[in-house]
């Protein structure tokens, strides 16, 4: 038991010097650069400063309280803004469209746990996350996070808490860069890092498509990893890719289909979301 005991207080030592070491200090709102200062001032003319820390790598926070009294902190590189995160405190401070849009979701009975809004460089829209628990199947409270902008488009629901973006600041320029050249005309419509994985939410041709990275330079090994994205149940589908499924299991019924798009080559997957355990089948395009 005490080495138990002093495993953790080592540990609890560890990540305290880290995280100080990290952190080059905490400033005096007088100390704020200029620069800094007058955006921040534009931005949110009515917010209030609480506290100003200056972190390595020309890295700067500036923790405040906005005008509708919810907590936010504002993120800046070369004093150049980066992003913005703040806790929404009540469901009803969401852009009407966004309110809308949940309220009309399955999940519109749902007793919210956290509200989050996200806005970043780059991206134009705000993406905002709502945490609670719902059902799934005949499993109740099951951890749920819905990712909607601020004009109302539902982009996506996961099961597992995806990481904090205060440790995304900046974003890679590549991933930028790659989906700009890949899916011409695209949108960015929110970025969230989903367990390990940078996971990019565009609009392509008027389809909600999901884009995965990695890593965060494109010479990096595992750069892009893949690119989902849901297909109508009308729409044609290759004879080889349809023998195969009636090869694999002649009677599966499916009620979605998603193409995947990735550096080993494209597939599809068909998927029964009305069985208990969601059972798919996945089948390489060139099969």
């Amino acid at each position: 038991m005490k080495s138990k005991s002093f495993f953790y207080t080592t540990l609890i030592c560890i990540l305290f010097m880290t995280f100080t070491a990290c952190e080059k200090e905490t400033l005096q709102k007088e100390e704020i650069p200029t620069t800094i200062k007058t955006d921040f001032v534009t931005r949110y003319p009515l917010a209030e400063i609480t506290s100003f820390h200056a972190f390595s790598g020309d890295l700067r926070q500036l923790e405040f309280i906005n005008e509708d009294q919810n907590k936010a902190s504002v993120w800046y590189v070369n004093e150049d803004w980066k992003m913005t995160h703040t806790q929404v405190d009540n469901i009803k401070q969401l852009p009407l469209k966004a309110l809308f849009s949940f309220g009309n979701s399955p999940y519109a009975d749902a007793n919210i746990i956290d509200i989050y809004k996200t806005e970043r460089e780059g991206i134009n829209k705000s993406l905002y996350t709502l945490h609670f628990k719902f059902p799934w199947k005949k499993t109740p409270n099951v951890e749920h996070y819905i990712f909607i902008n601020e004009d109302g488009l539902f982009l996506k629901t996961i099961s597992l808490a995806p990481n904090d973006p205060n440790y995304f600041v900046t974003l890679s320029k590549d991933h930028f860069d790659f989906i700009s050249r890949k899916y011409i005309g695209a949108e960015i419509r929110g970025y969230i890092n989903n367990a390990g994985a940078h996971e990019y939410f565009i609009l392509h041709d008027g389809t909600i498509k999901y884009v995965s990275f990695g890593a965060e330079e494109e010479s990096e090994y595992g750069f892009w990893k893949e690119t989902r994205y849901e297909l109508n149940l009308d729409v044609d589908i290759p004879d080889n890719v349809i023998n195969q499924l009636q090869k694999v299991h002649p009677d599966f019924t499916y009620s979605n289909i998603y193409y995947i798009e990735s550096p080993r080559g494209n597939a599809y997957l068909f998927q029964d979301k009305n069985h208990d355990q969601e059972l798919g089948y996945y089948i390489g395009e060139n099969i």
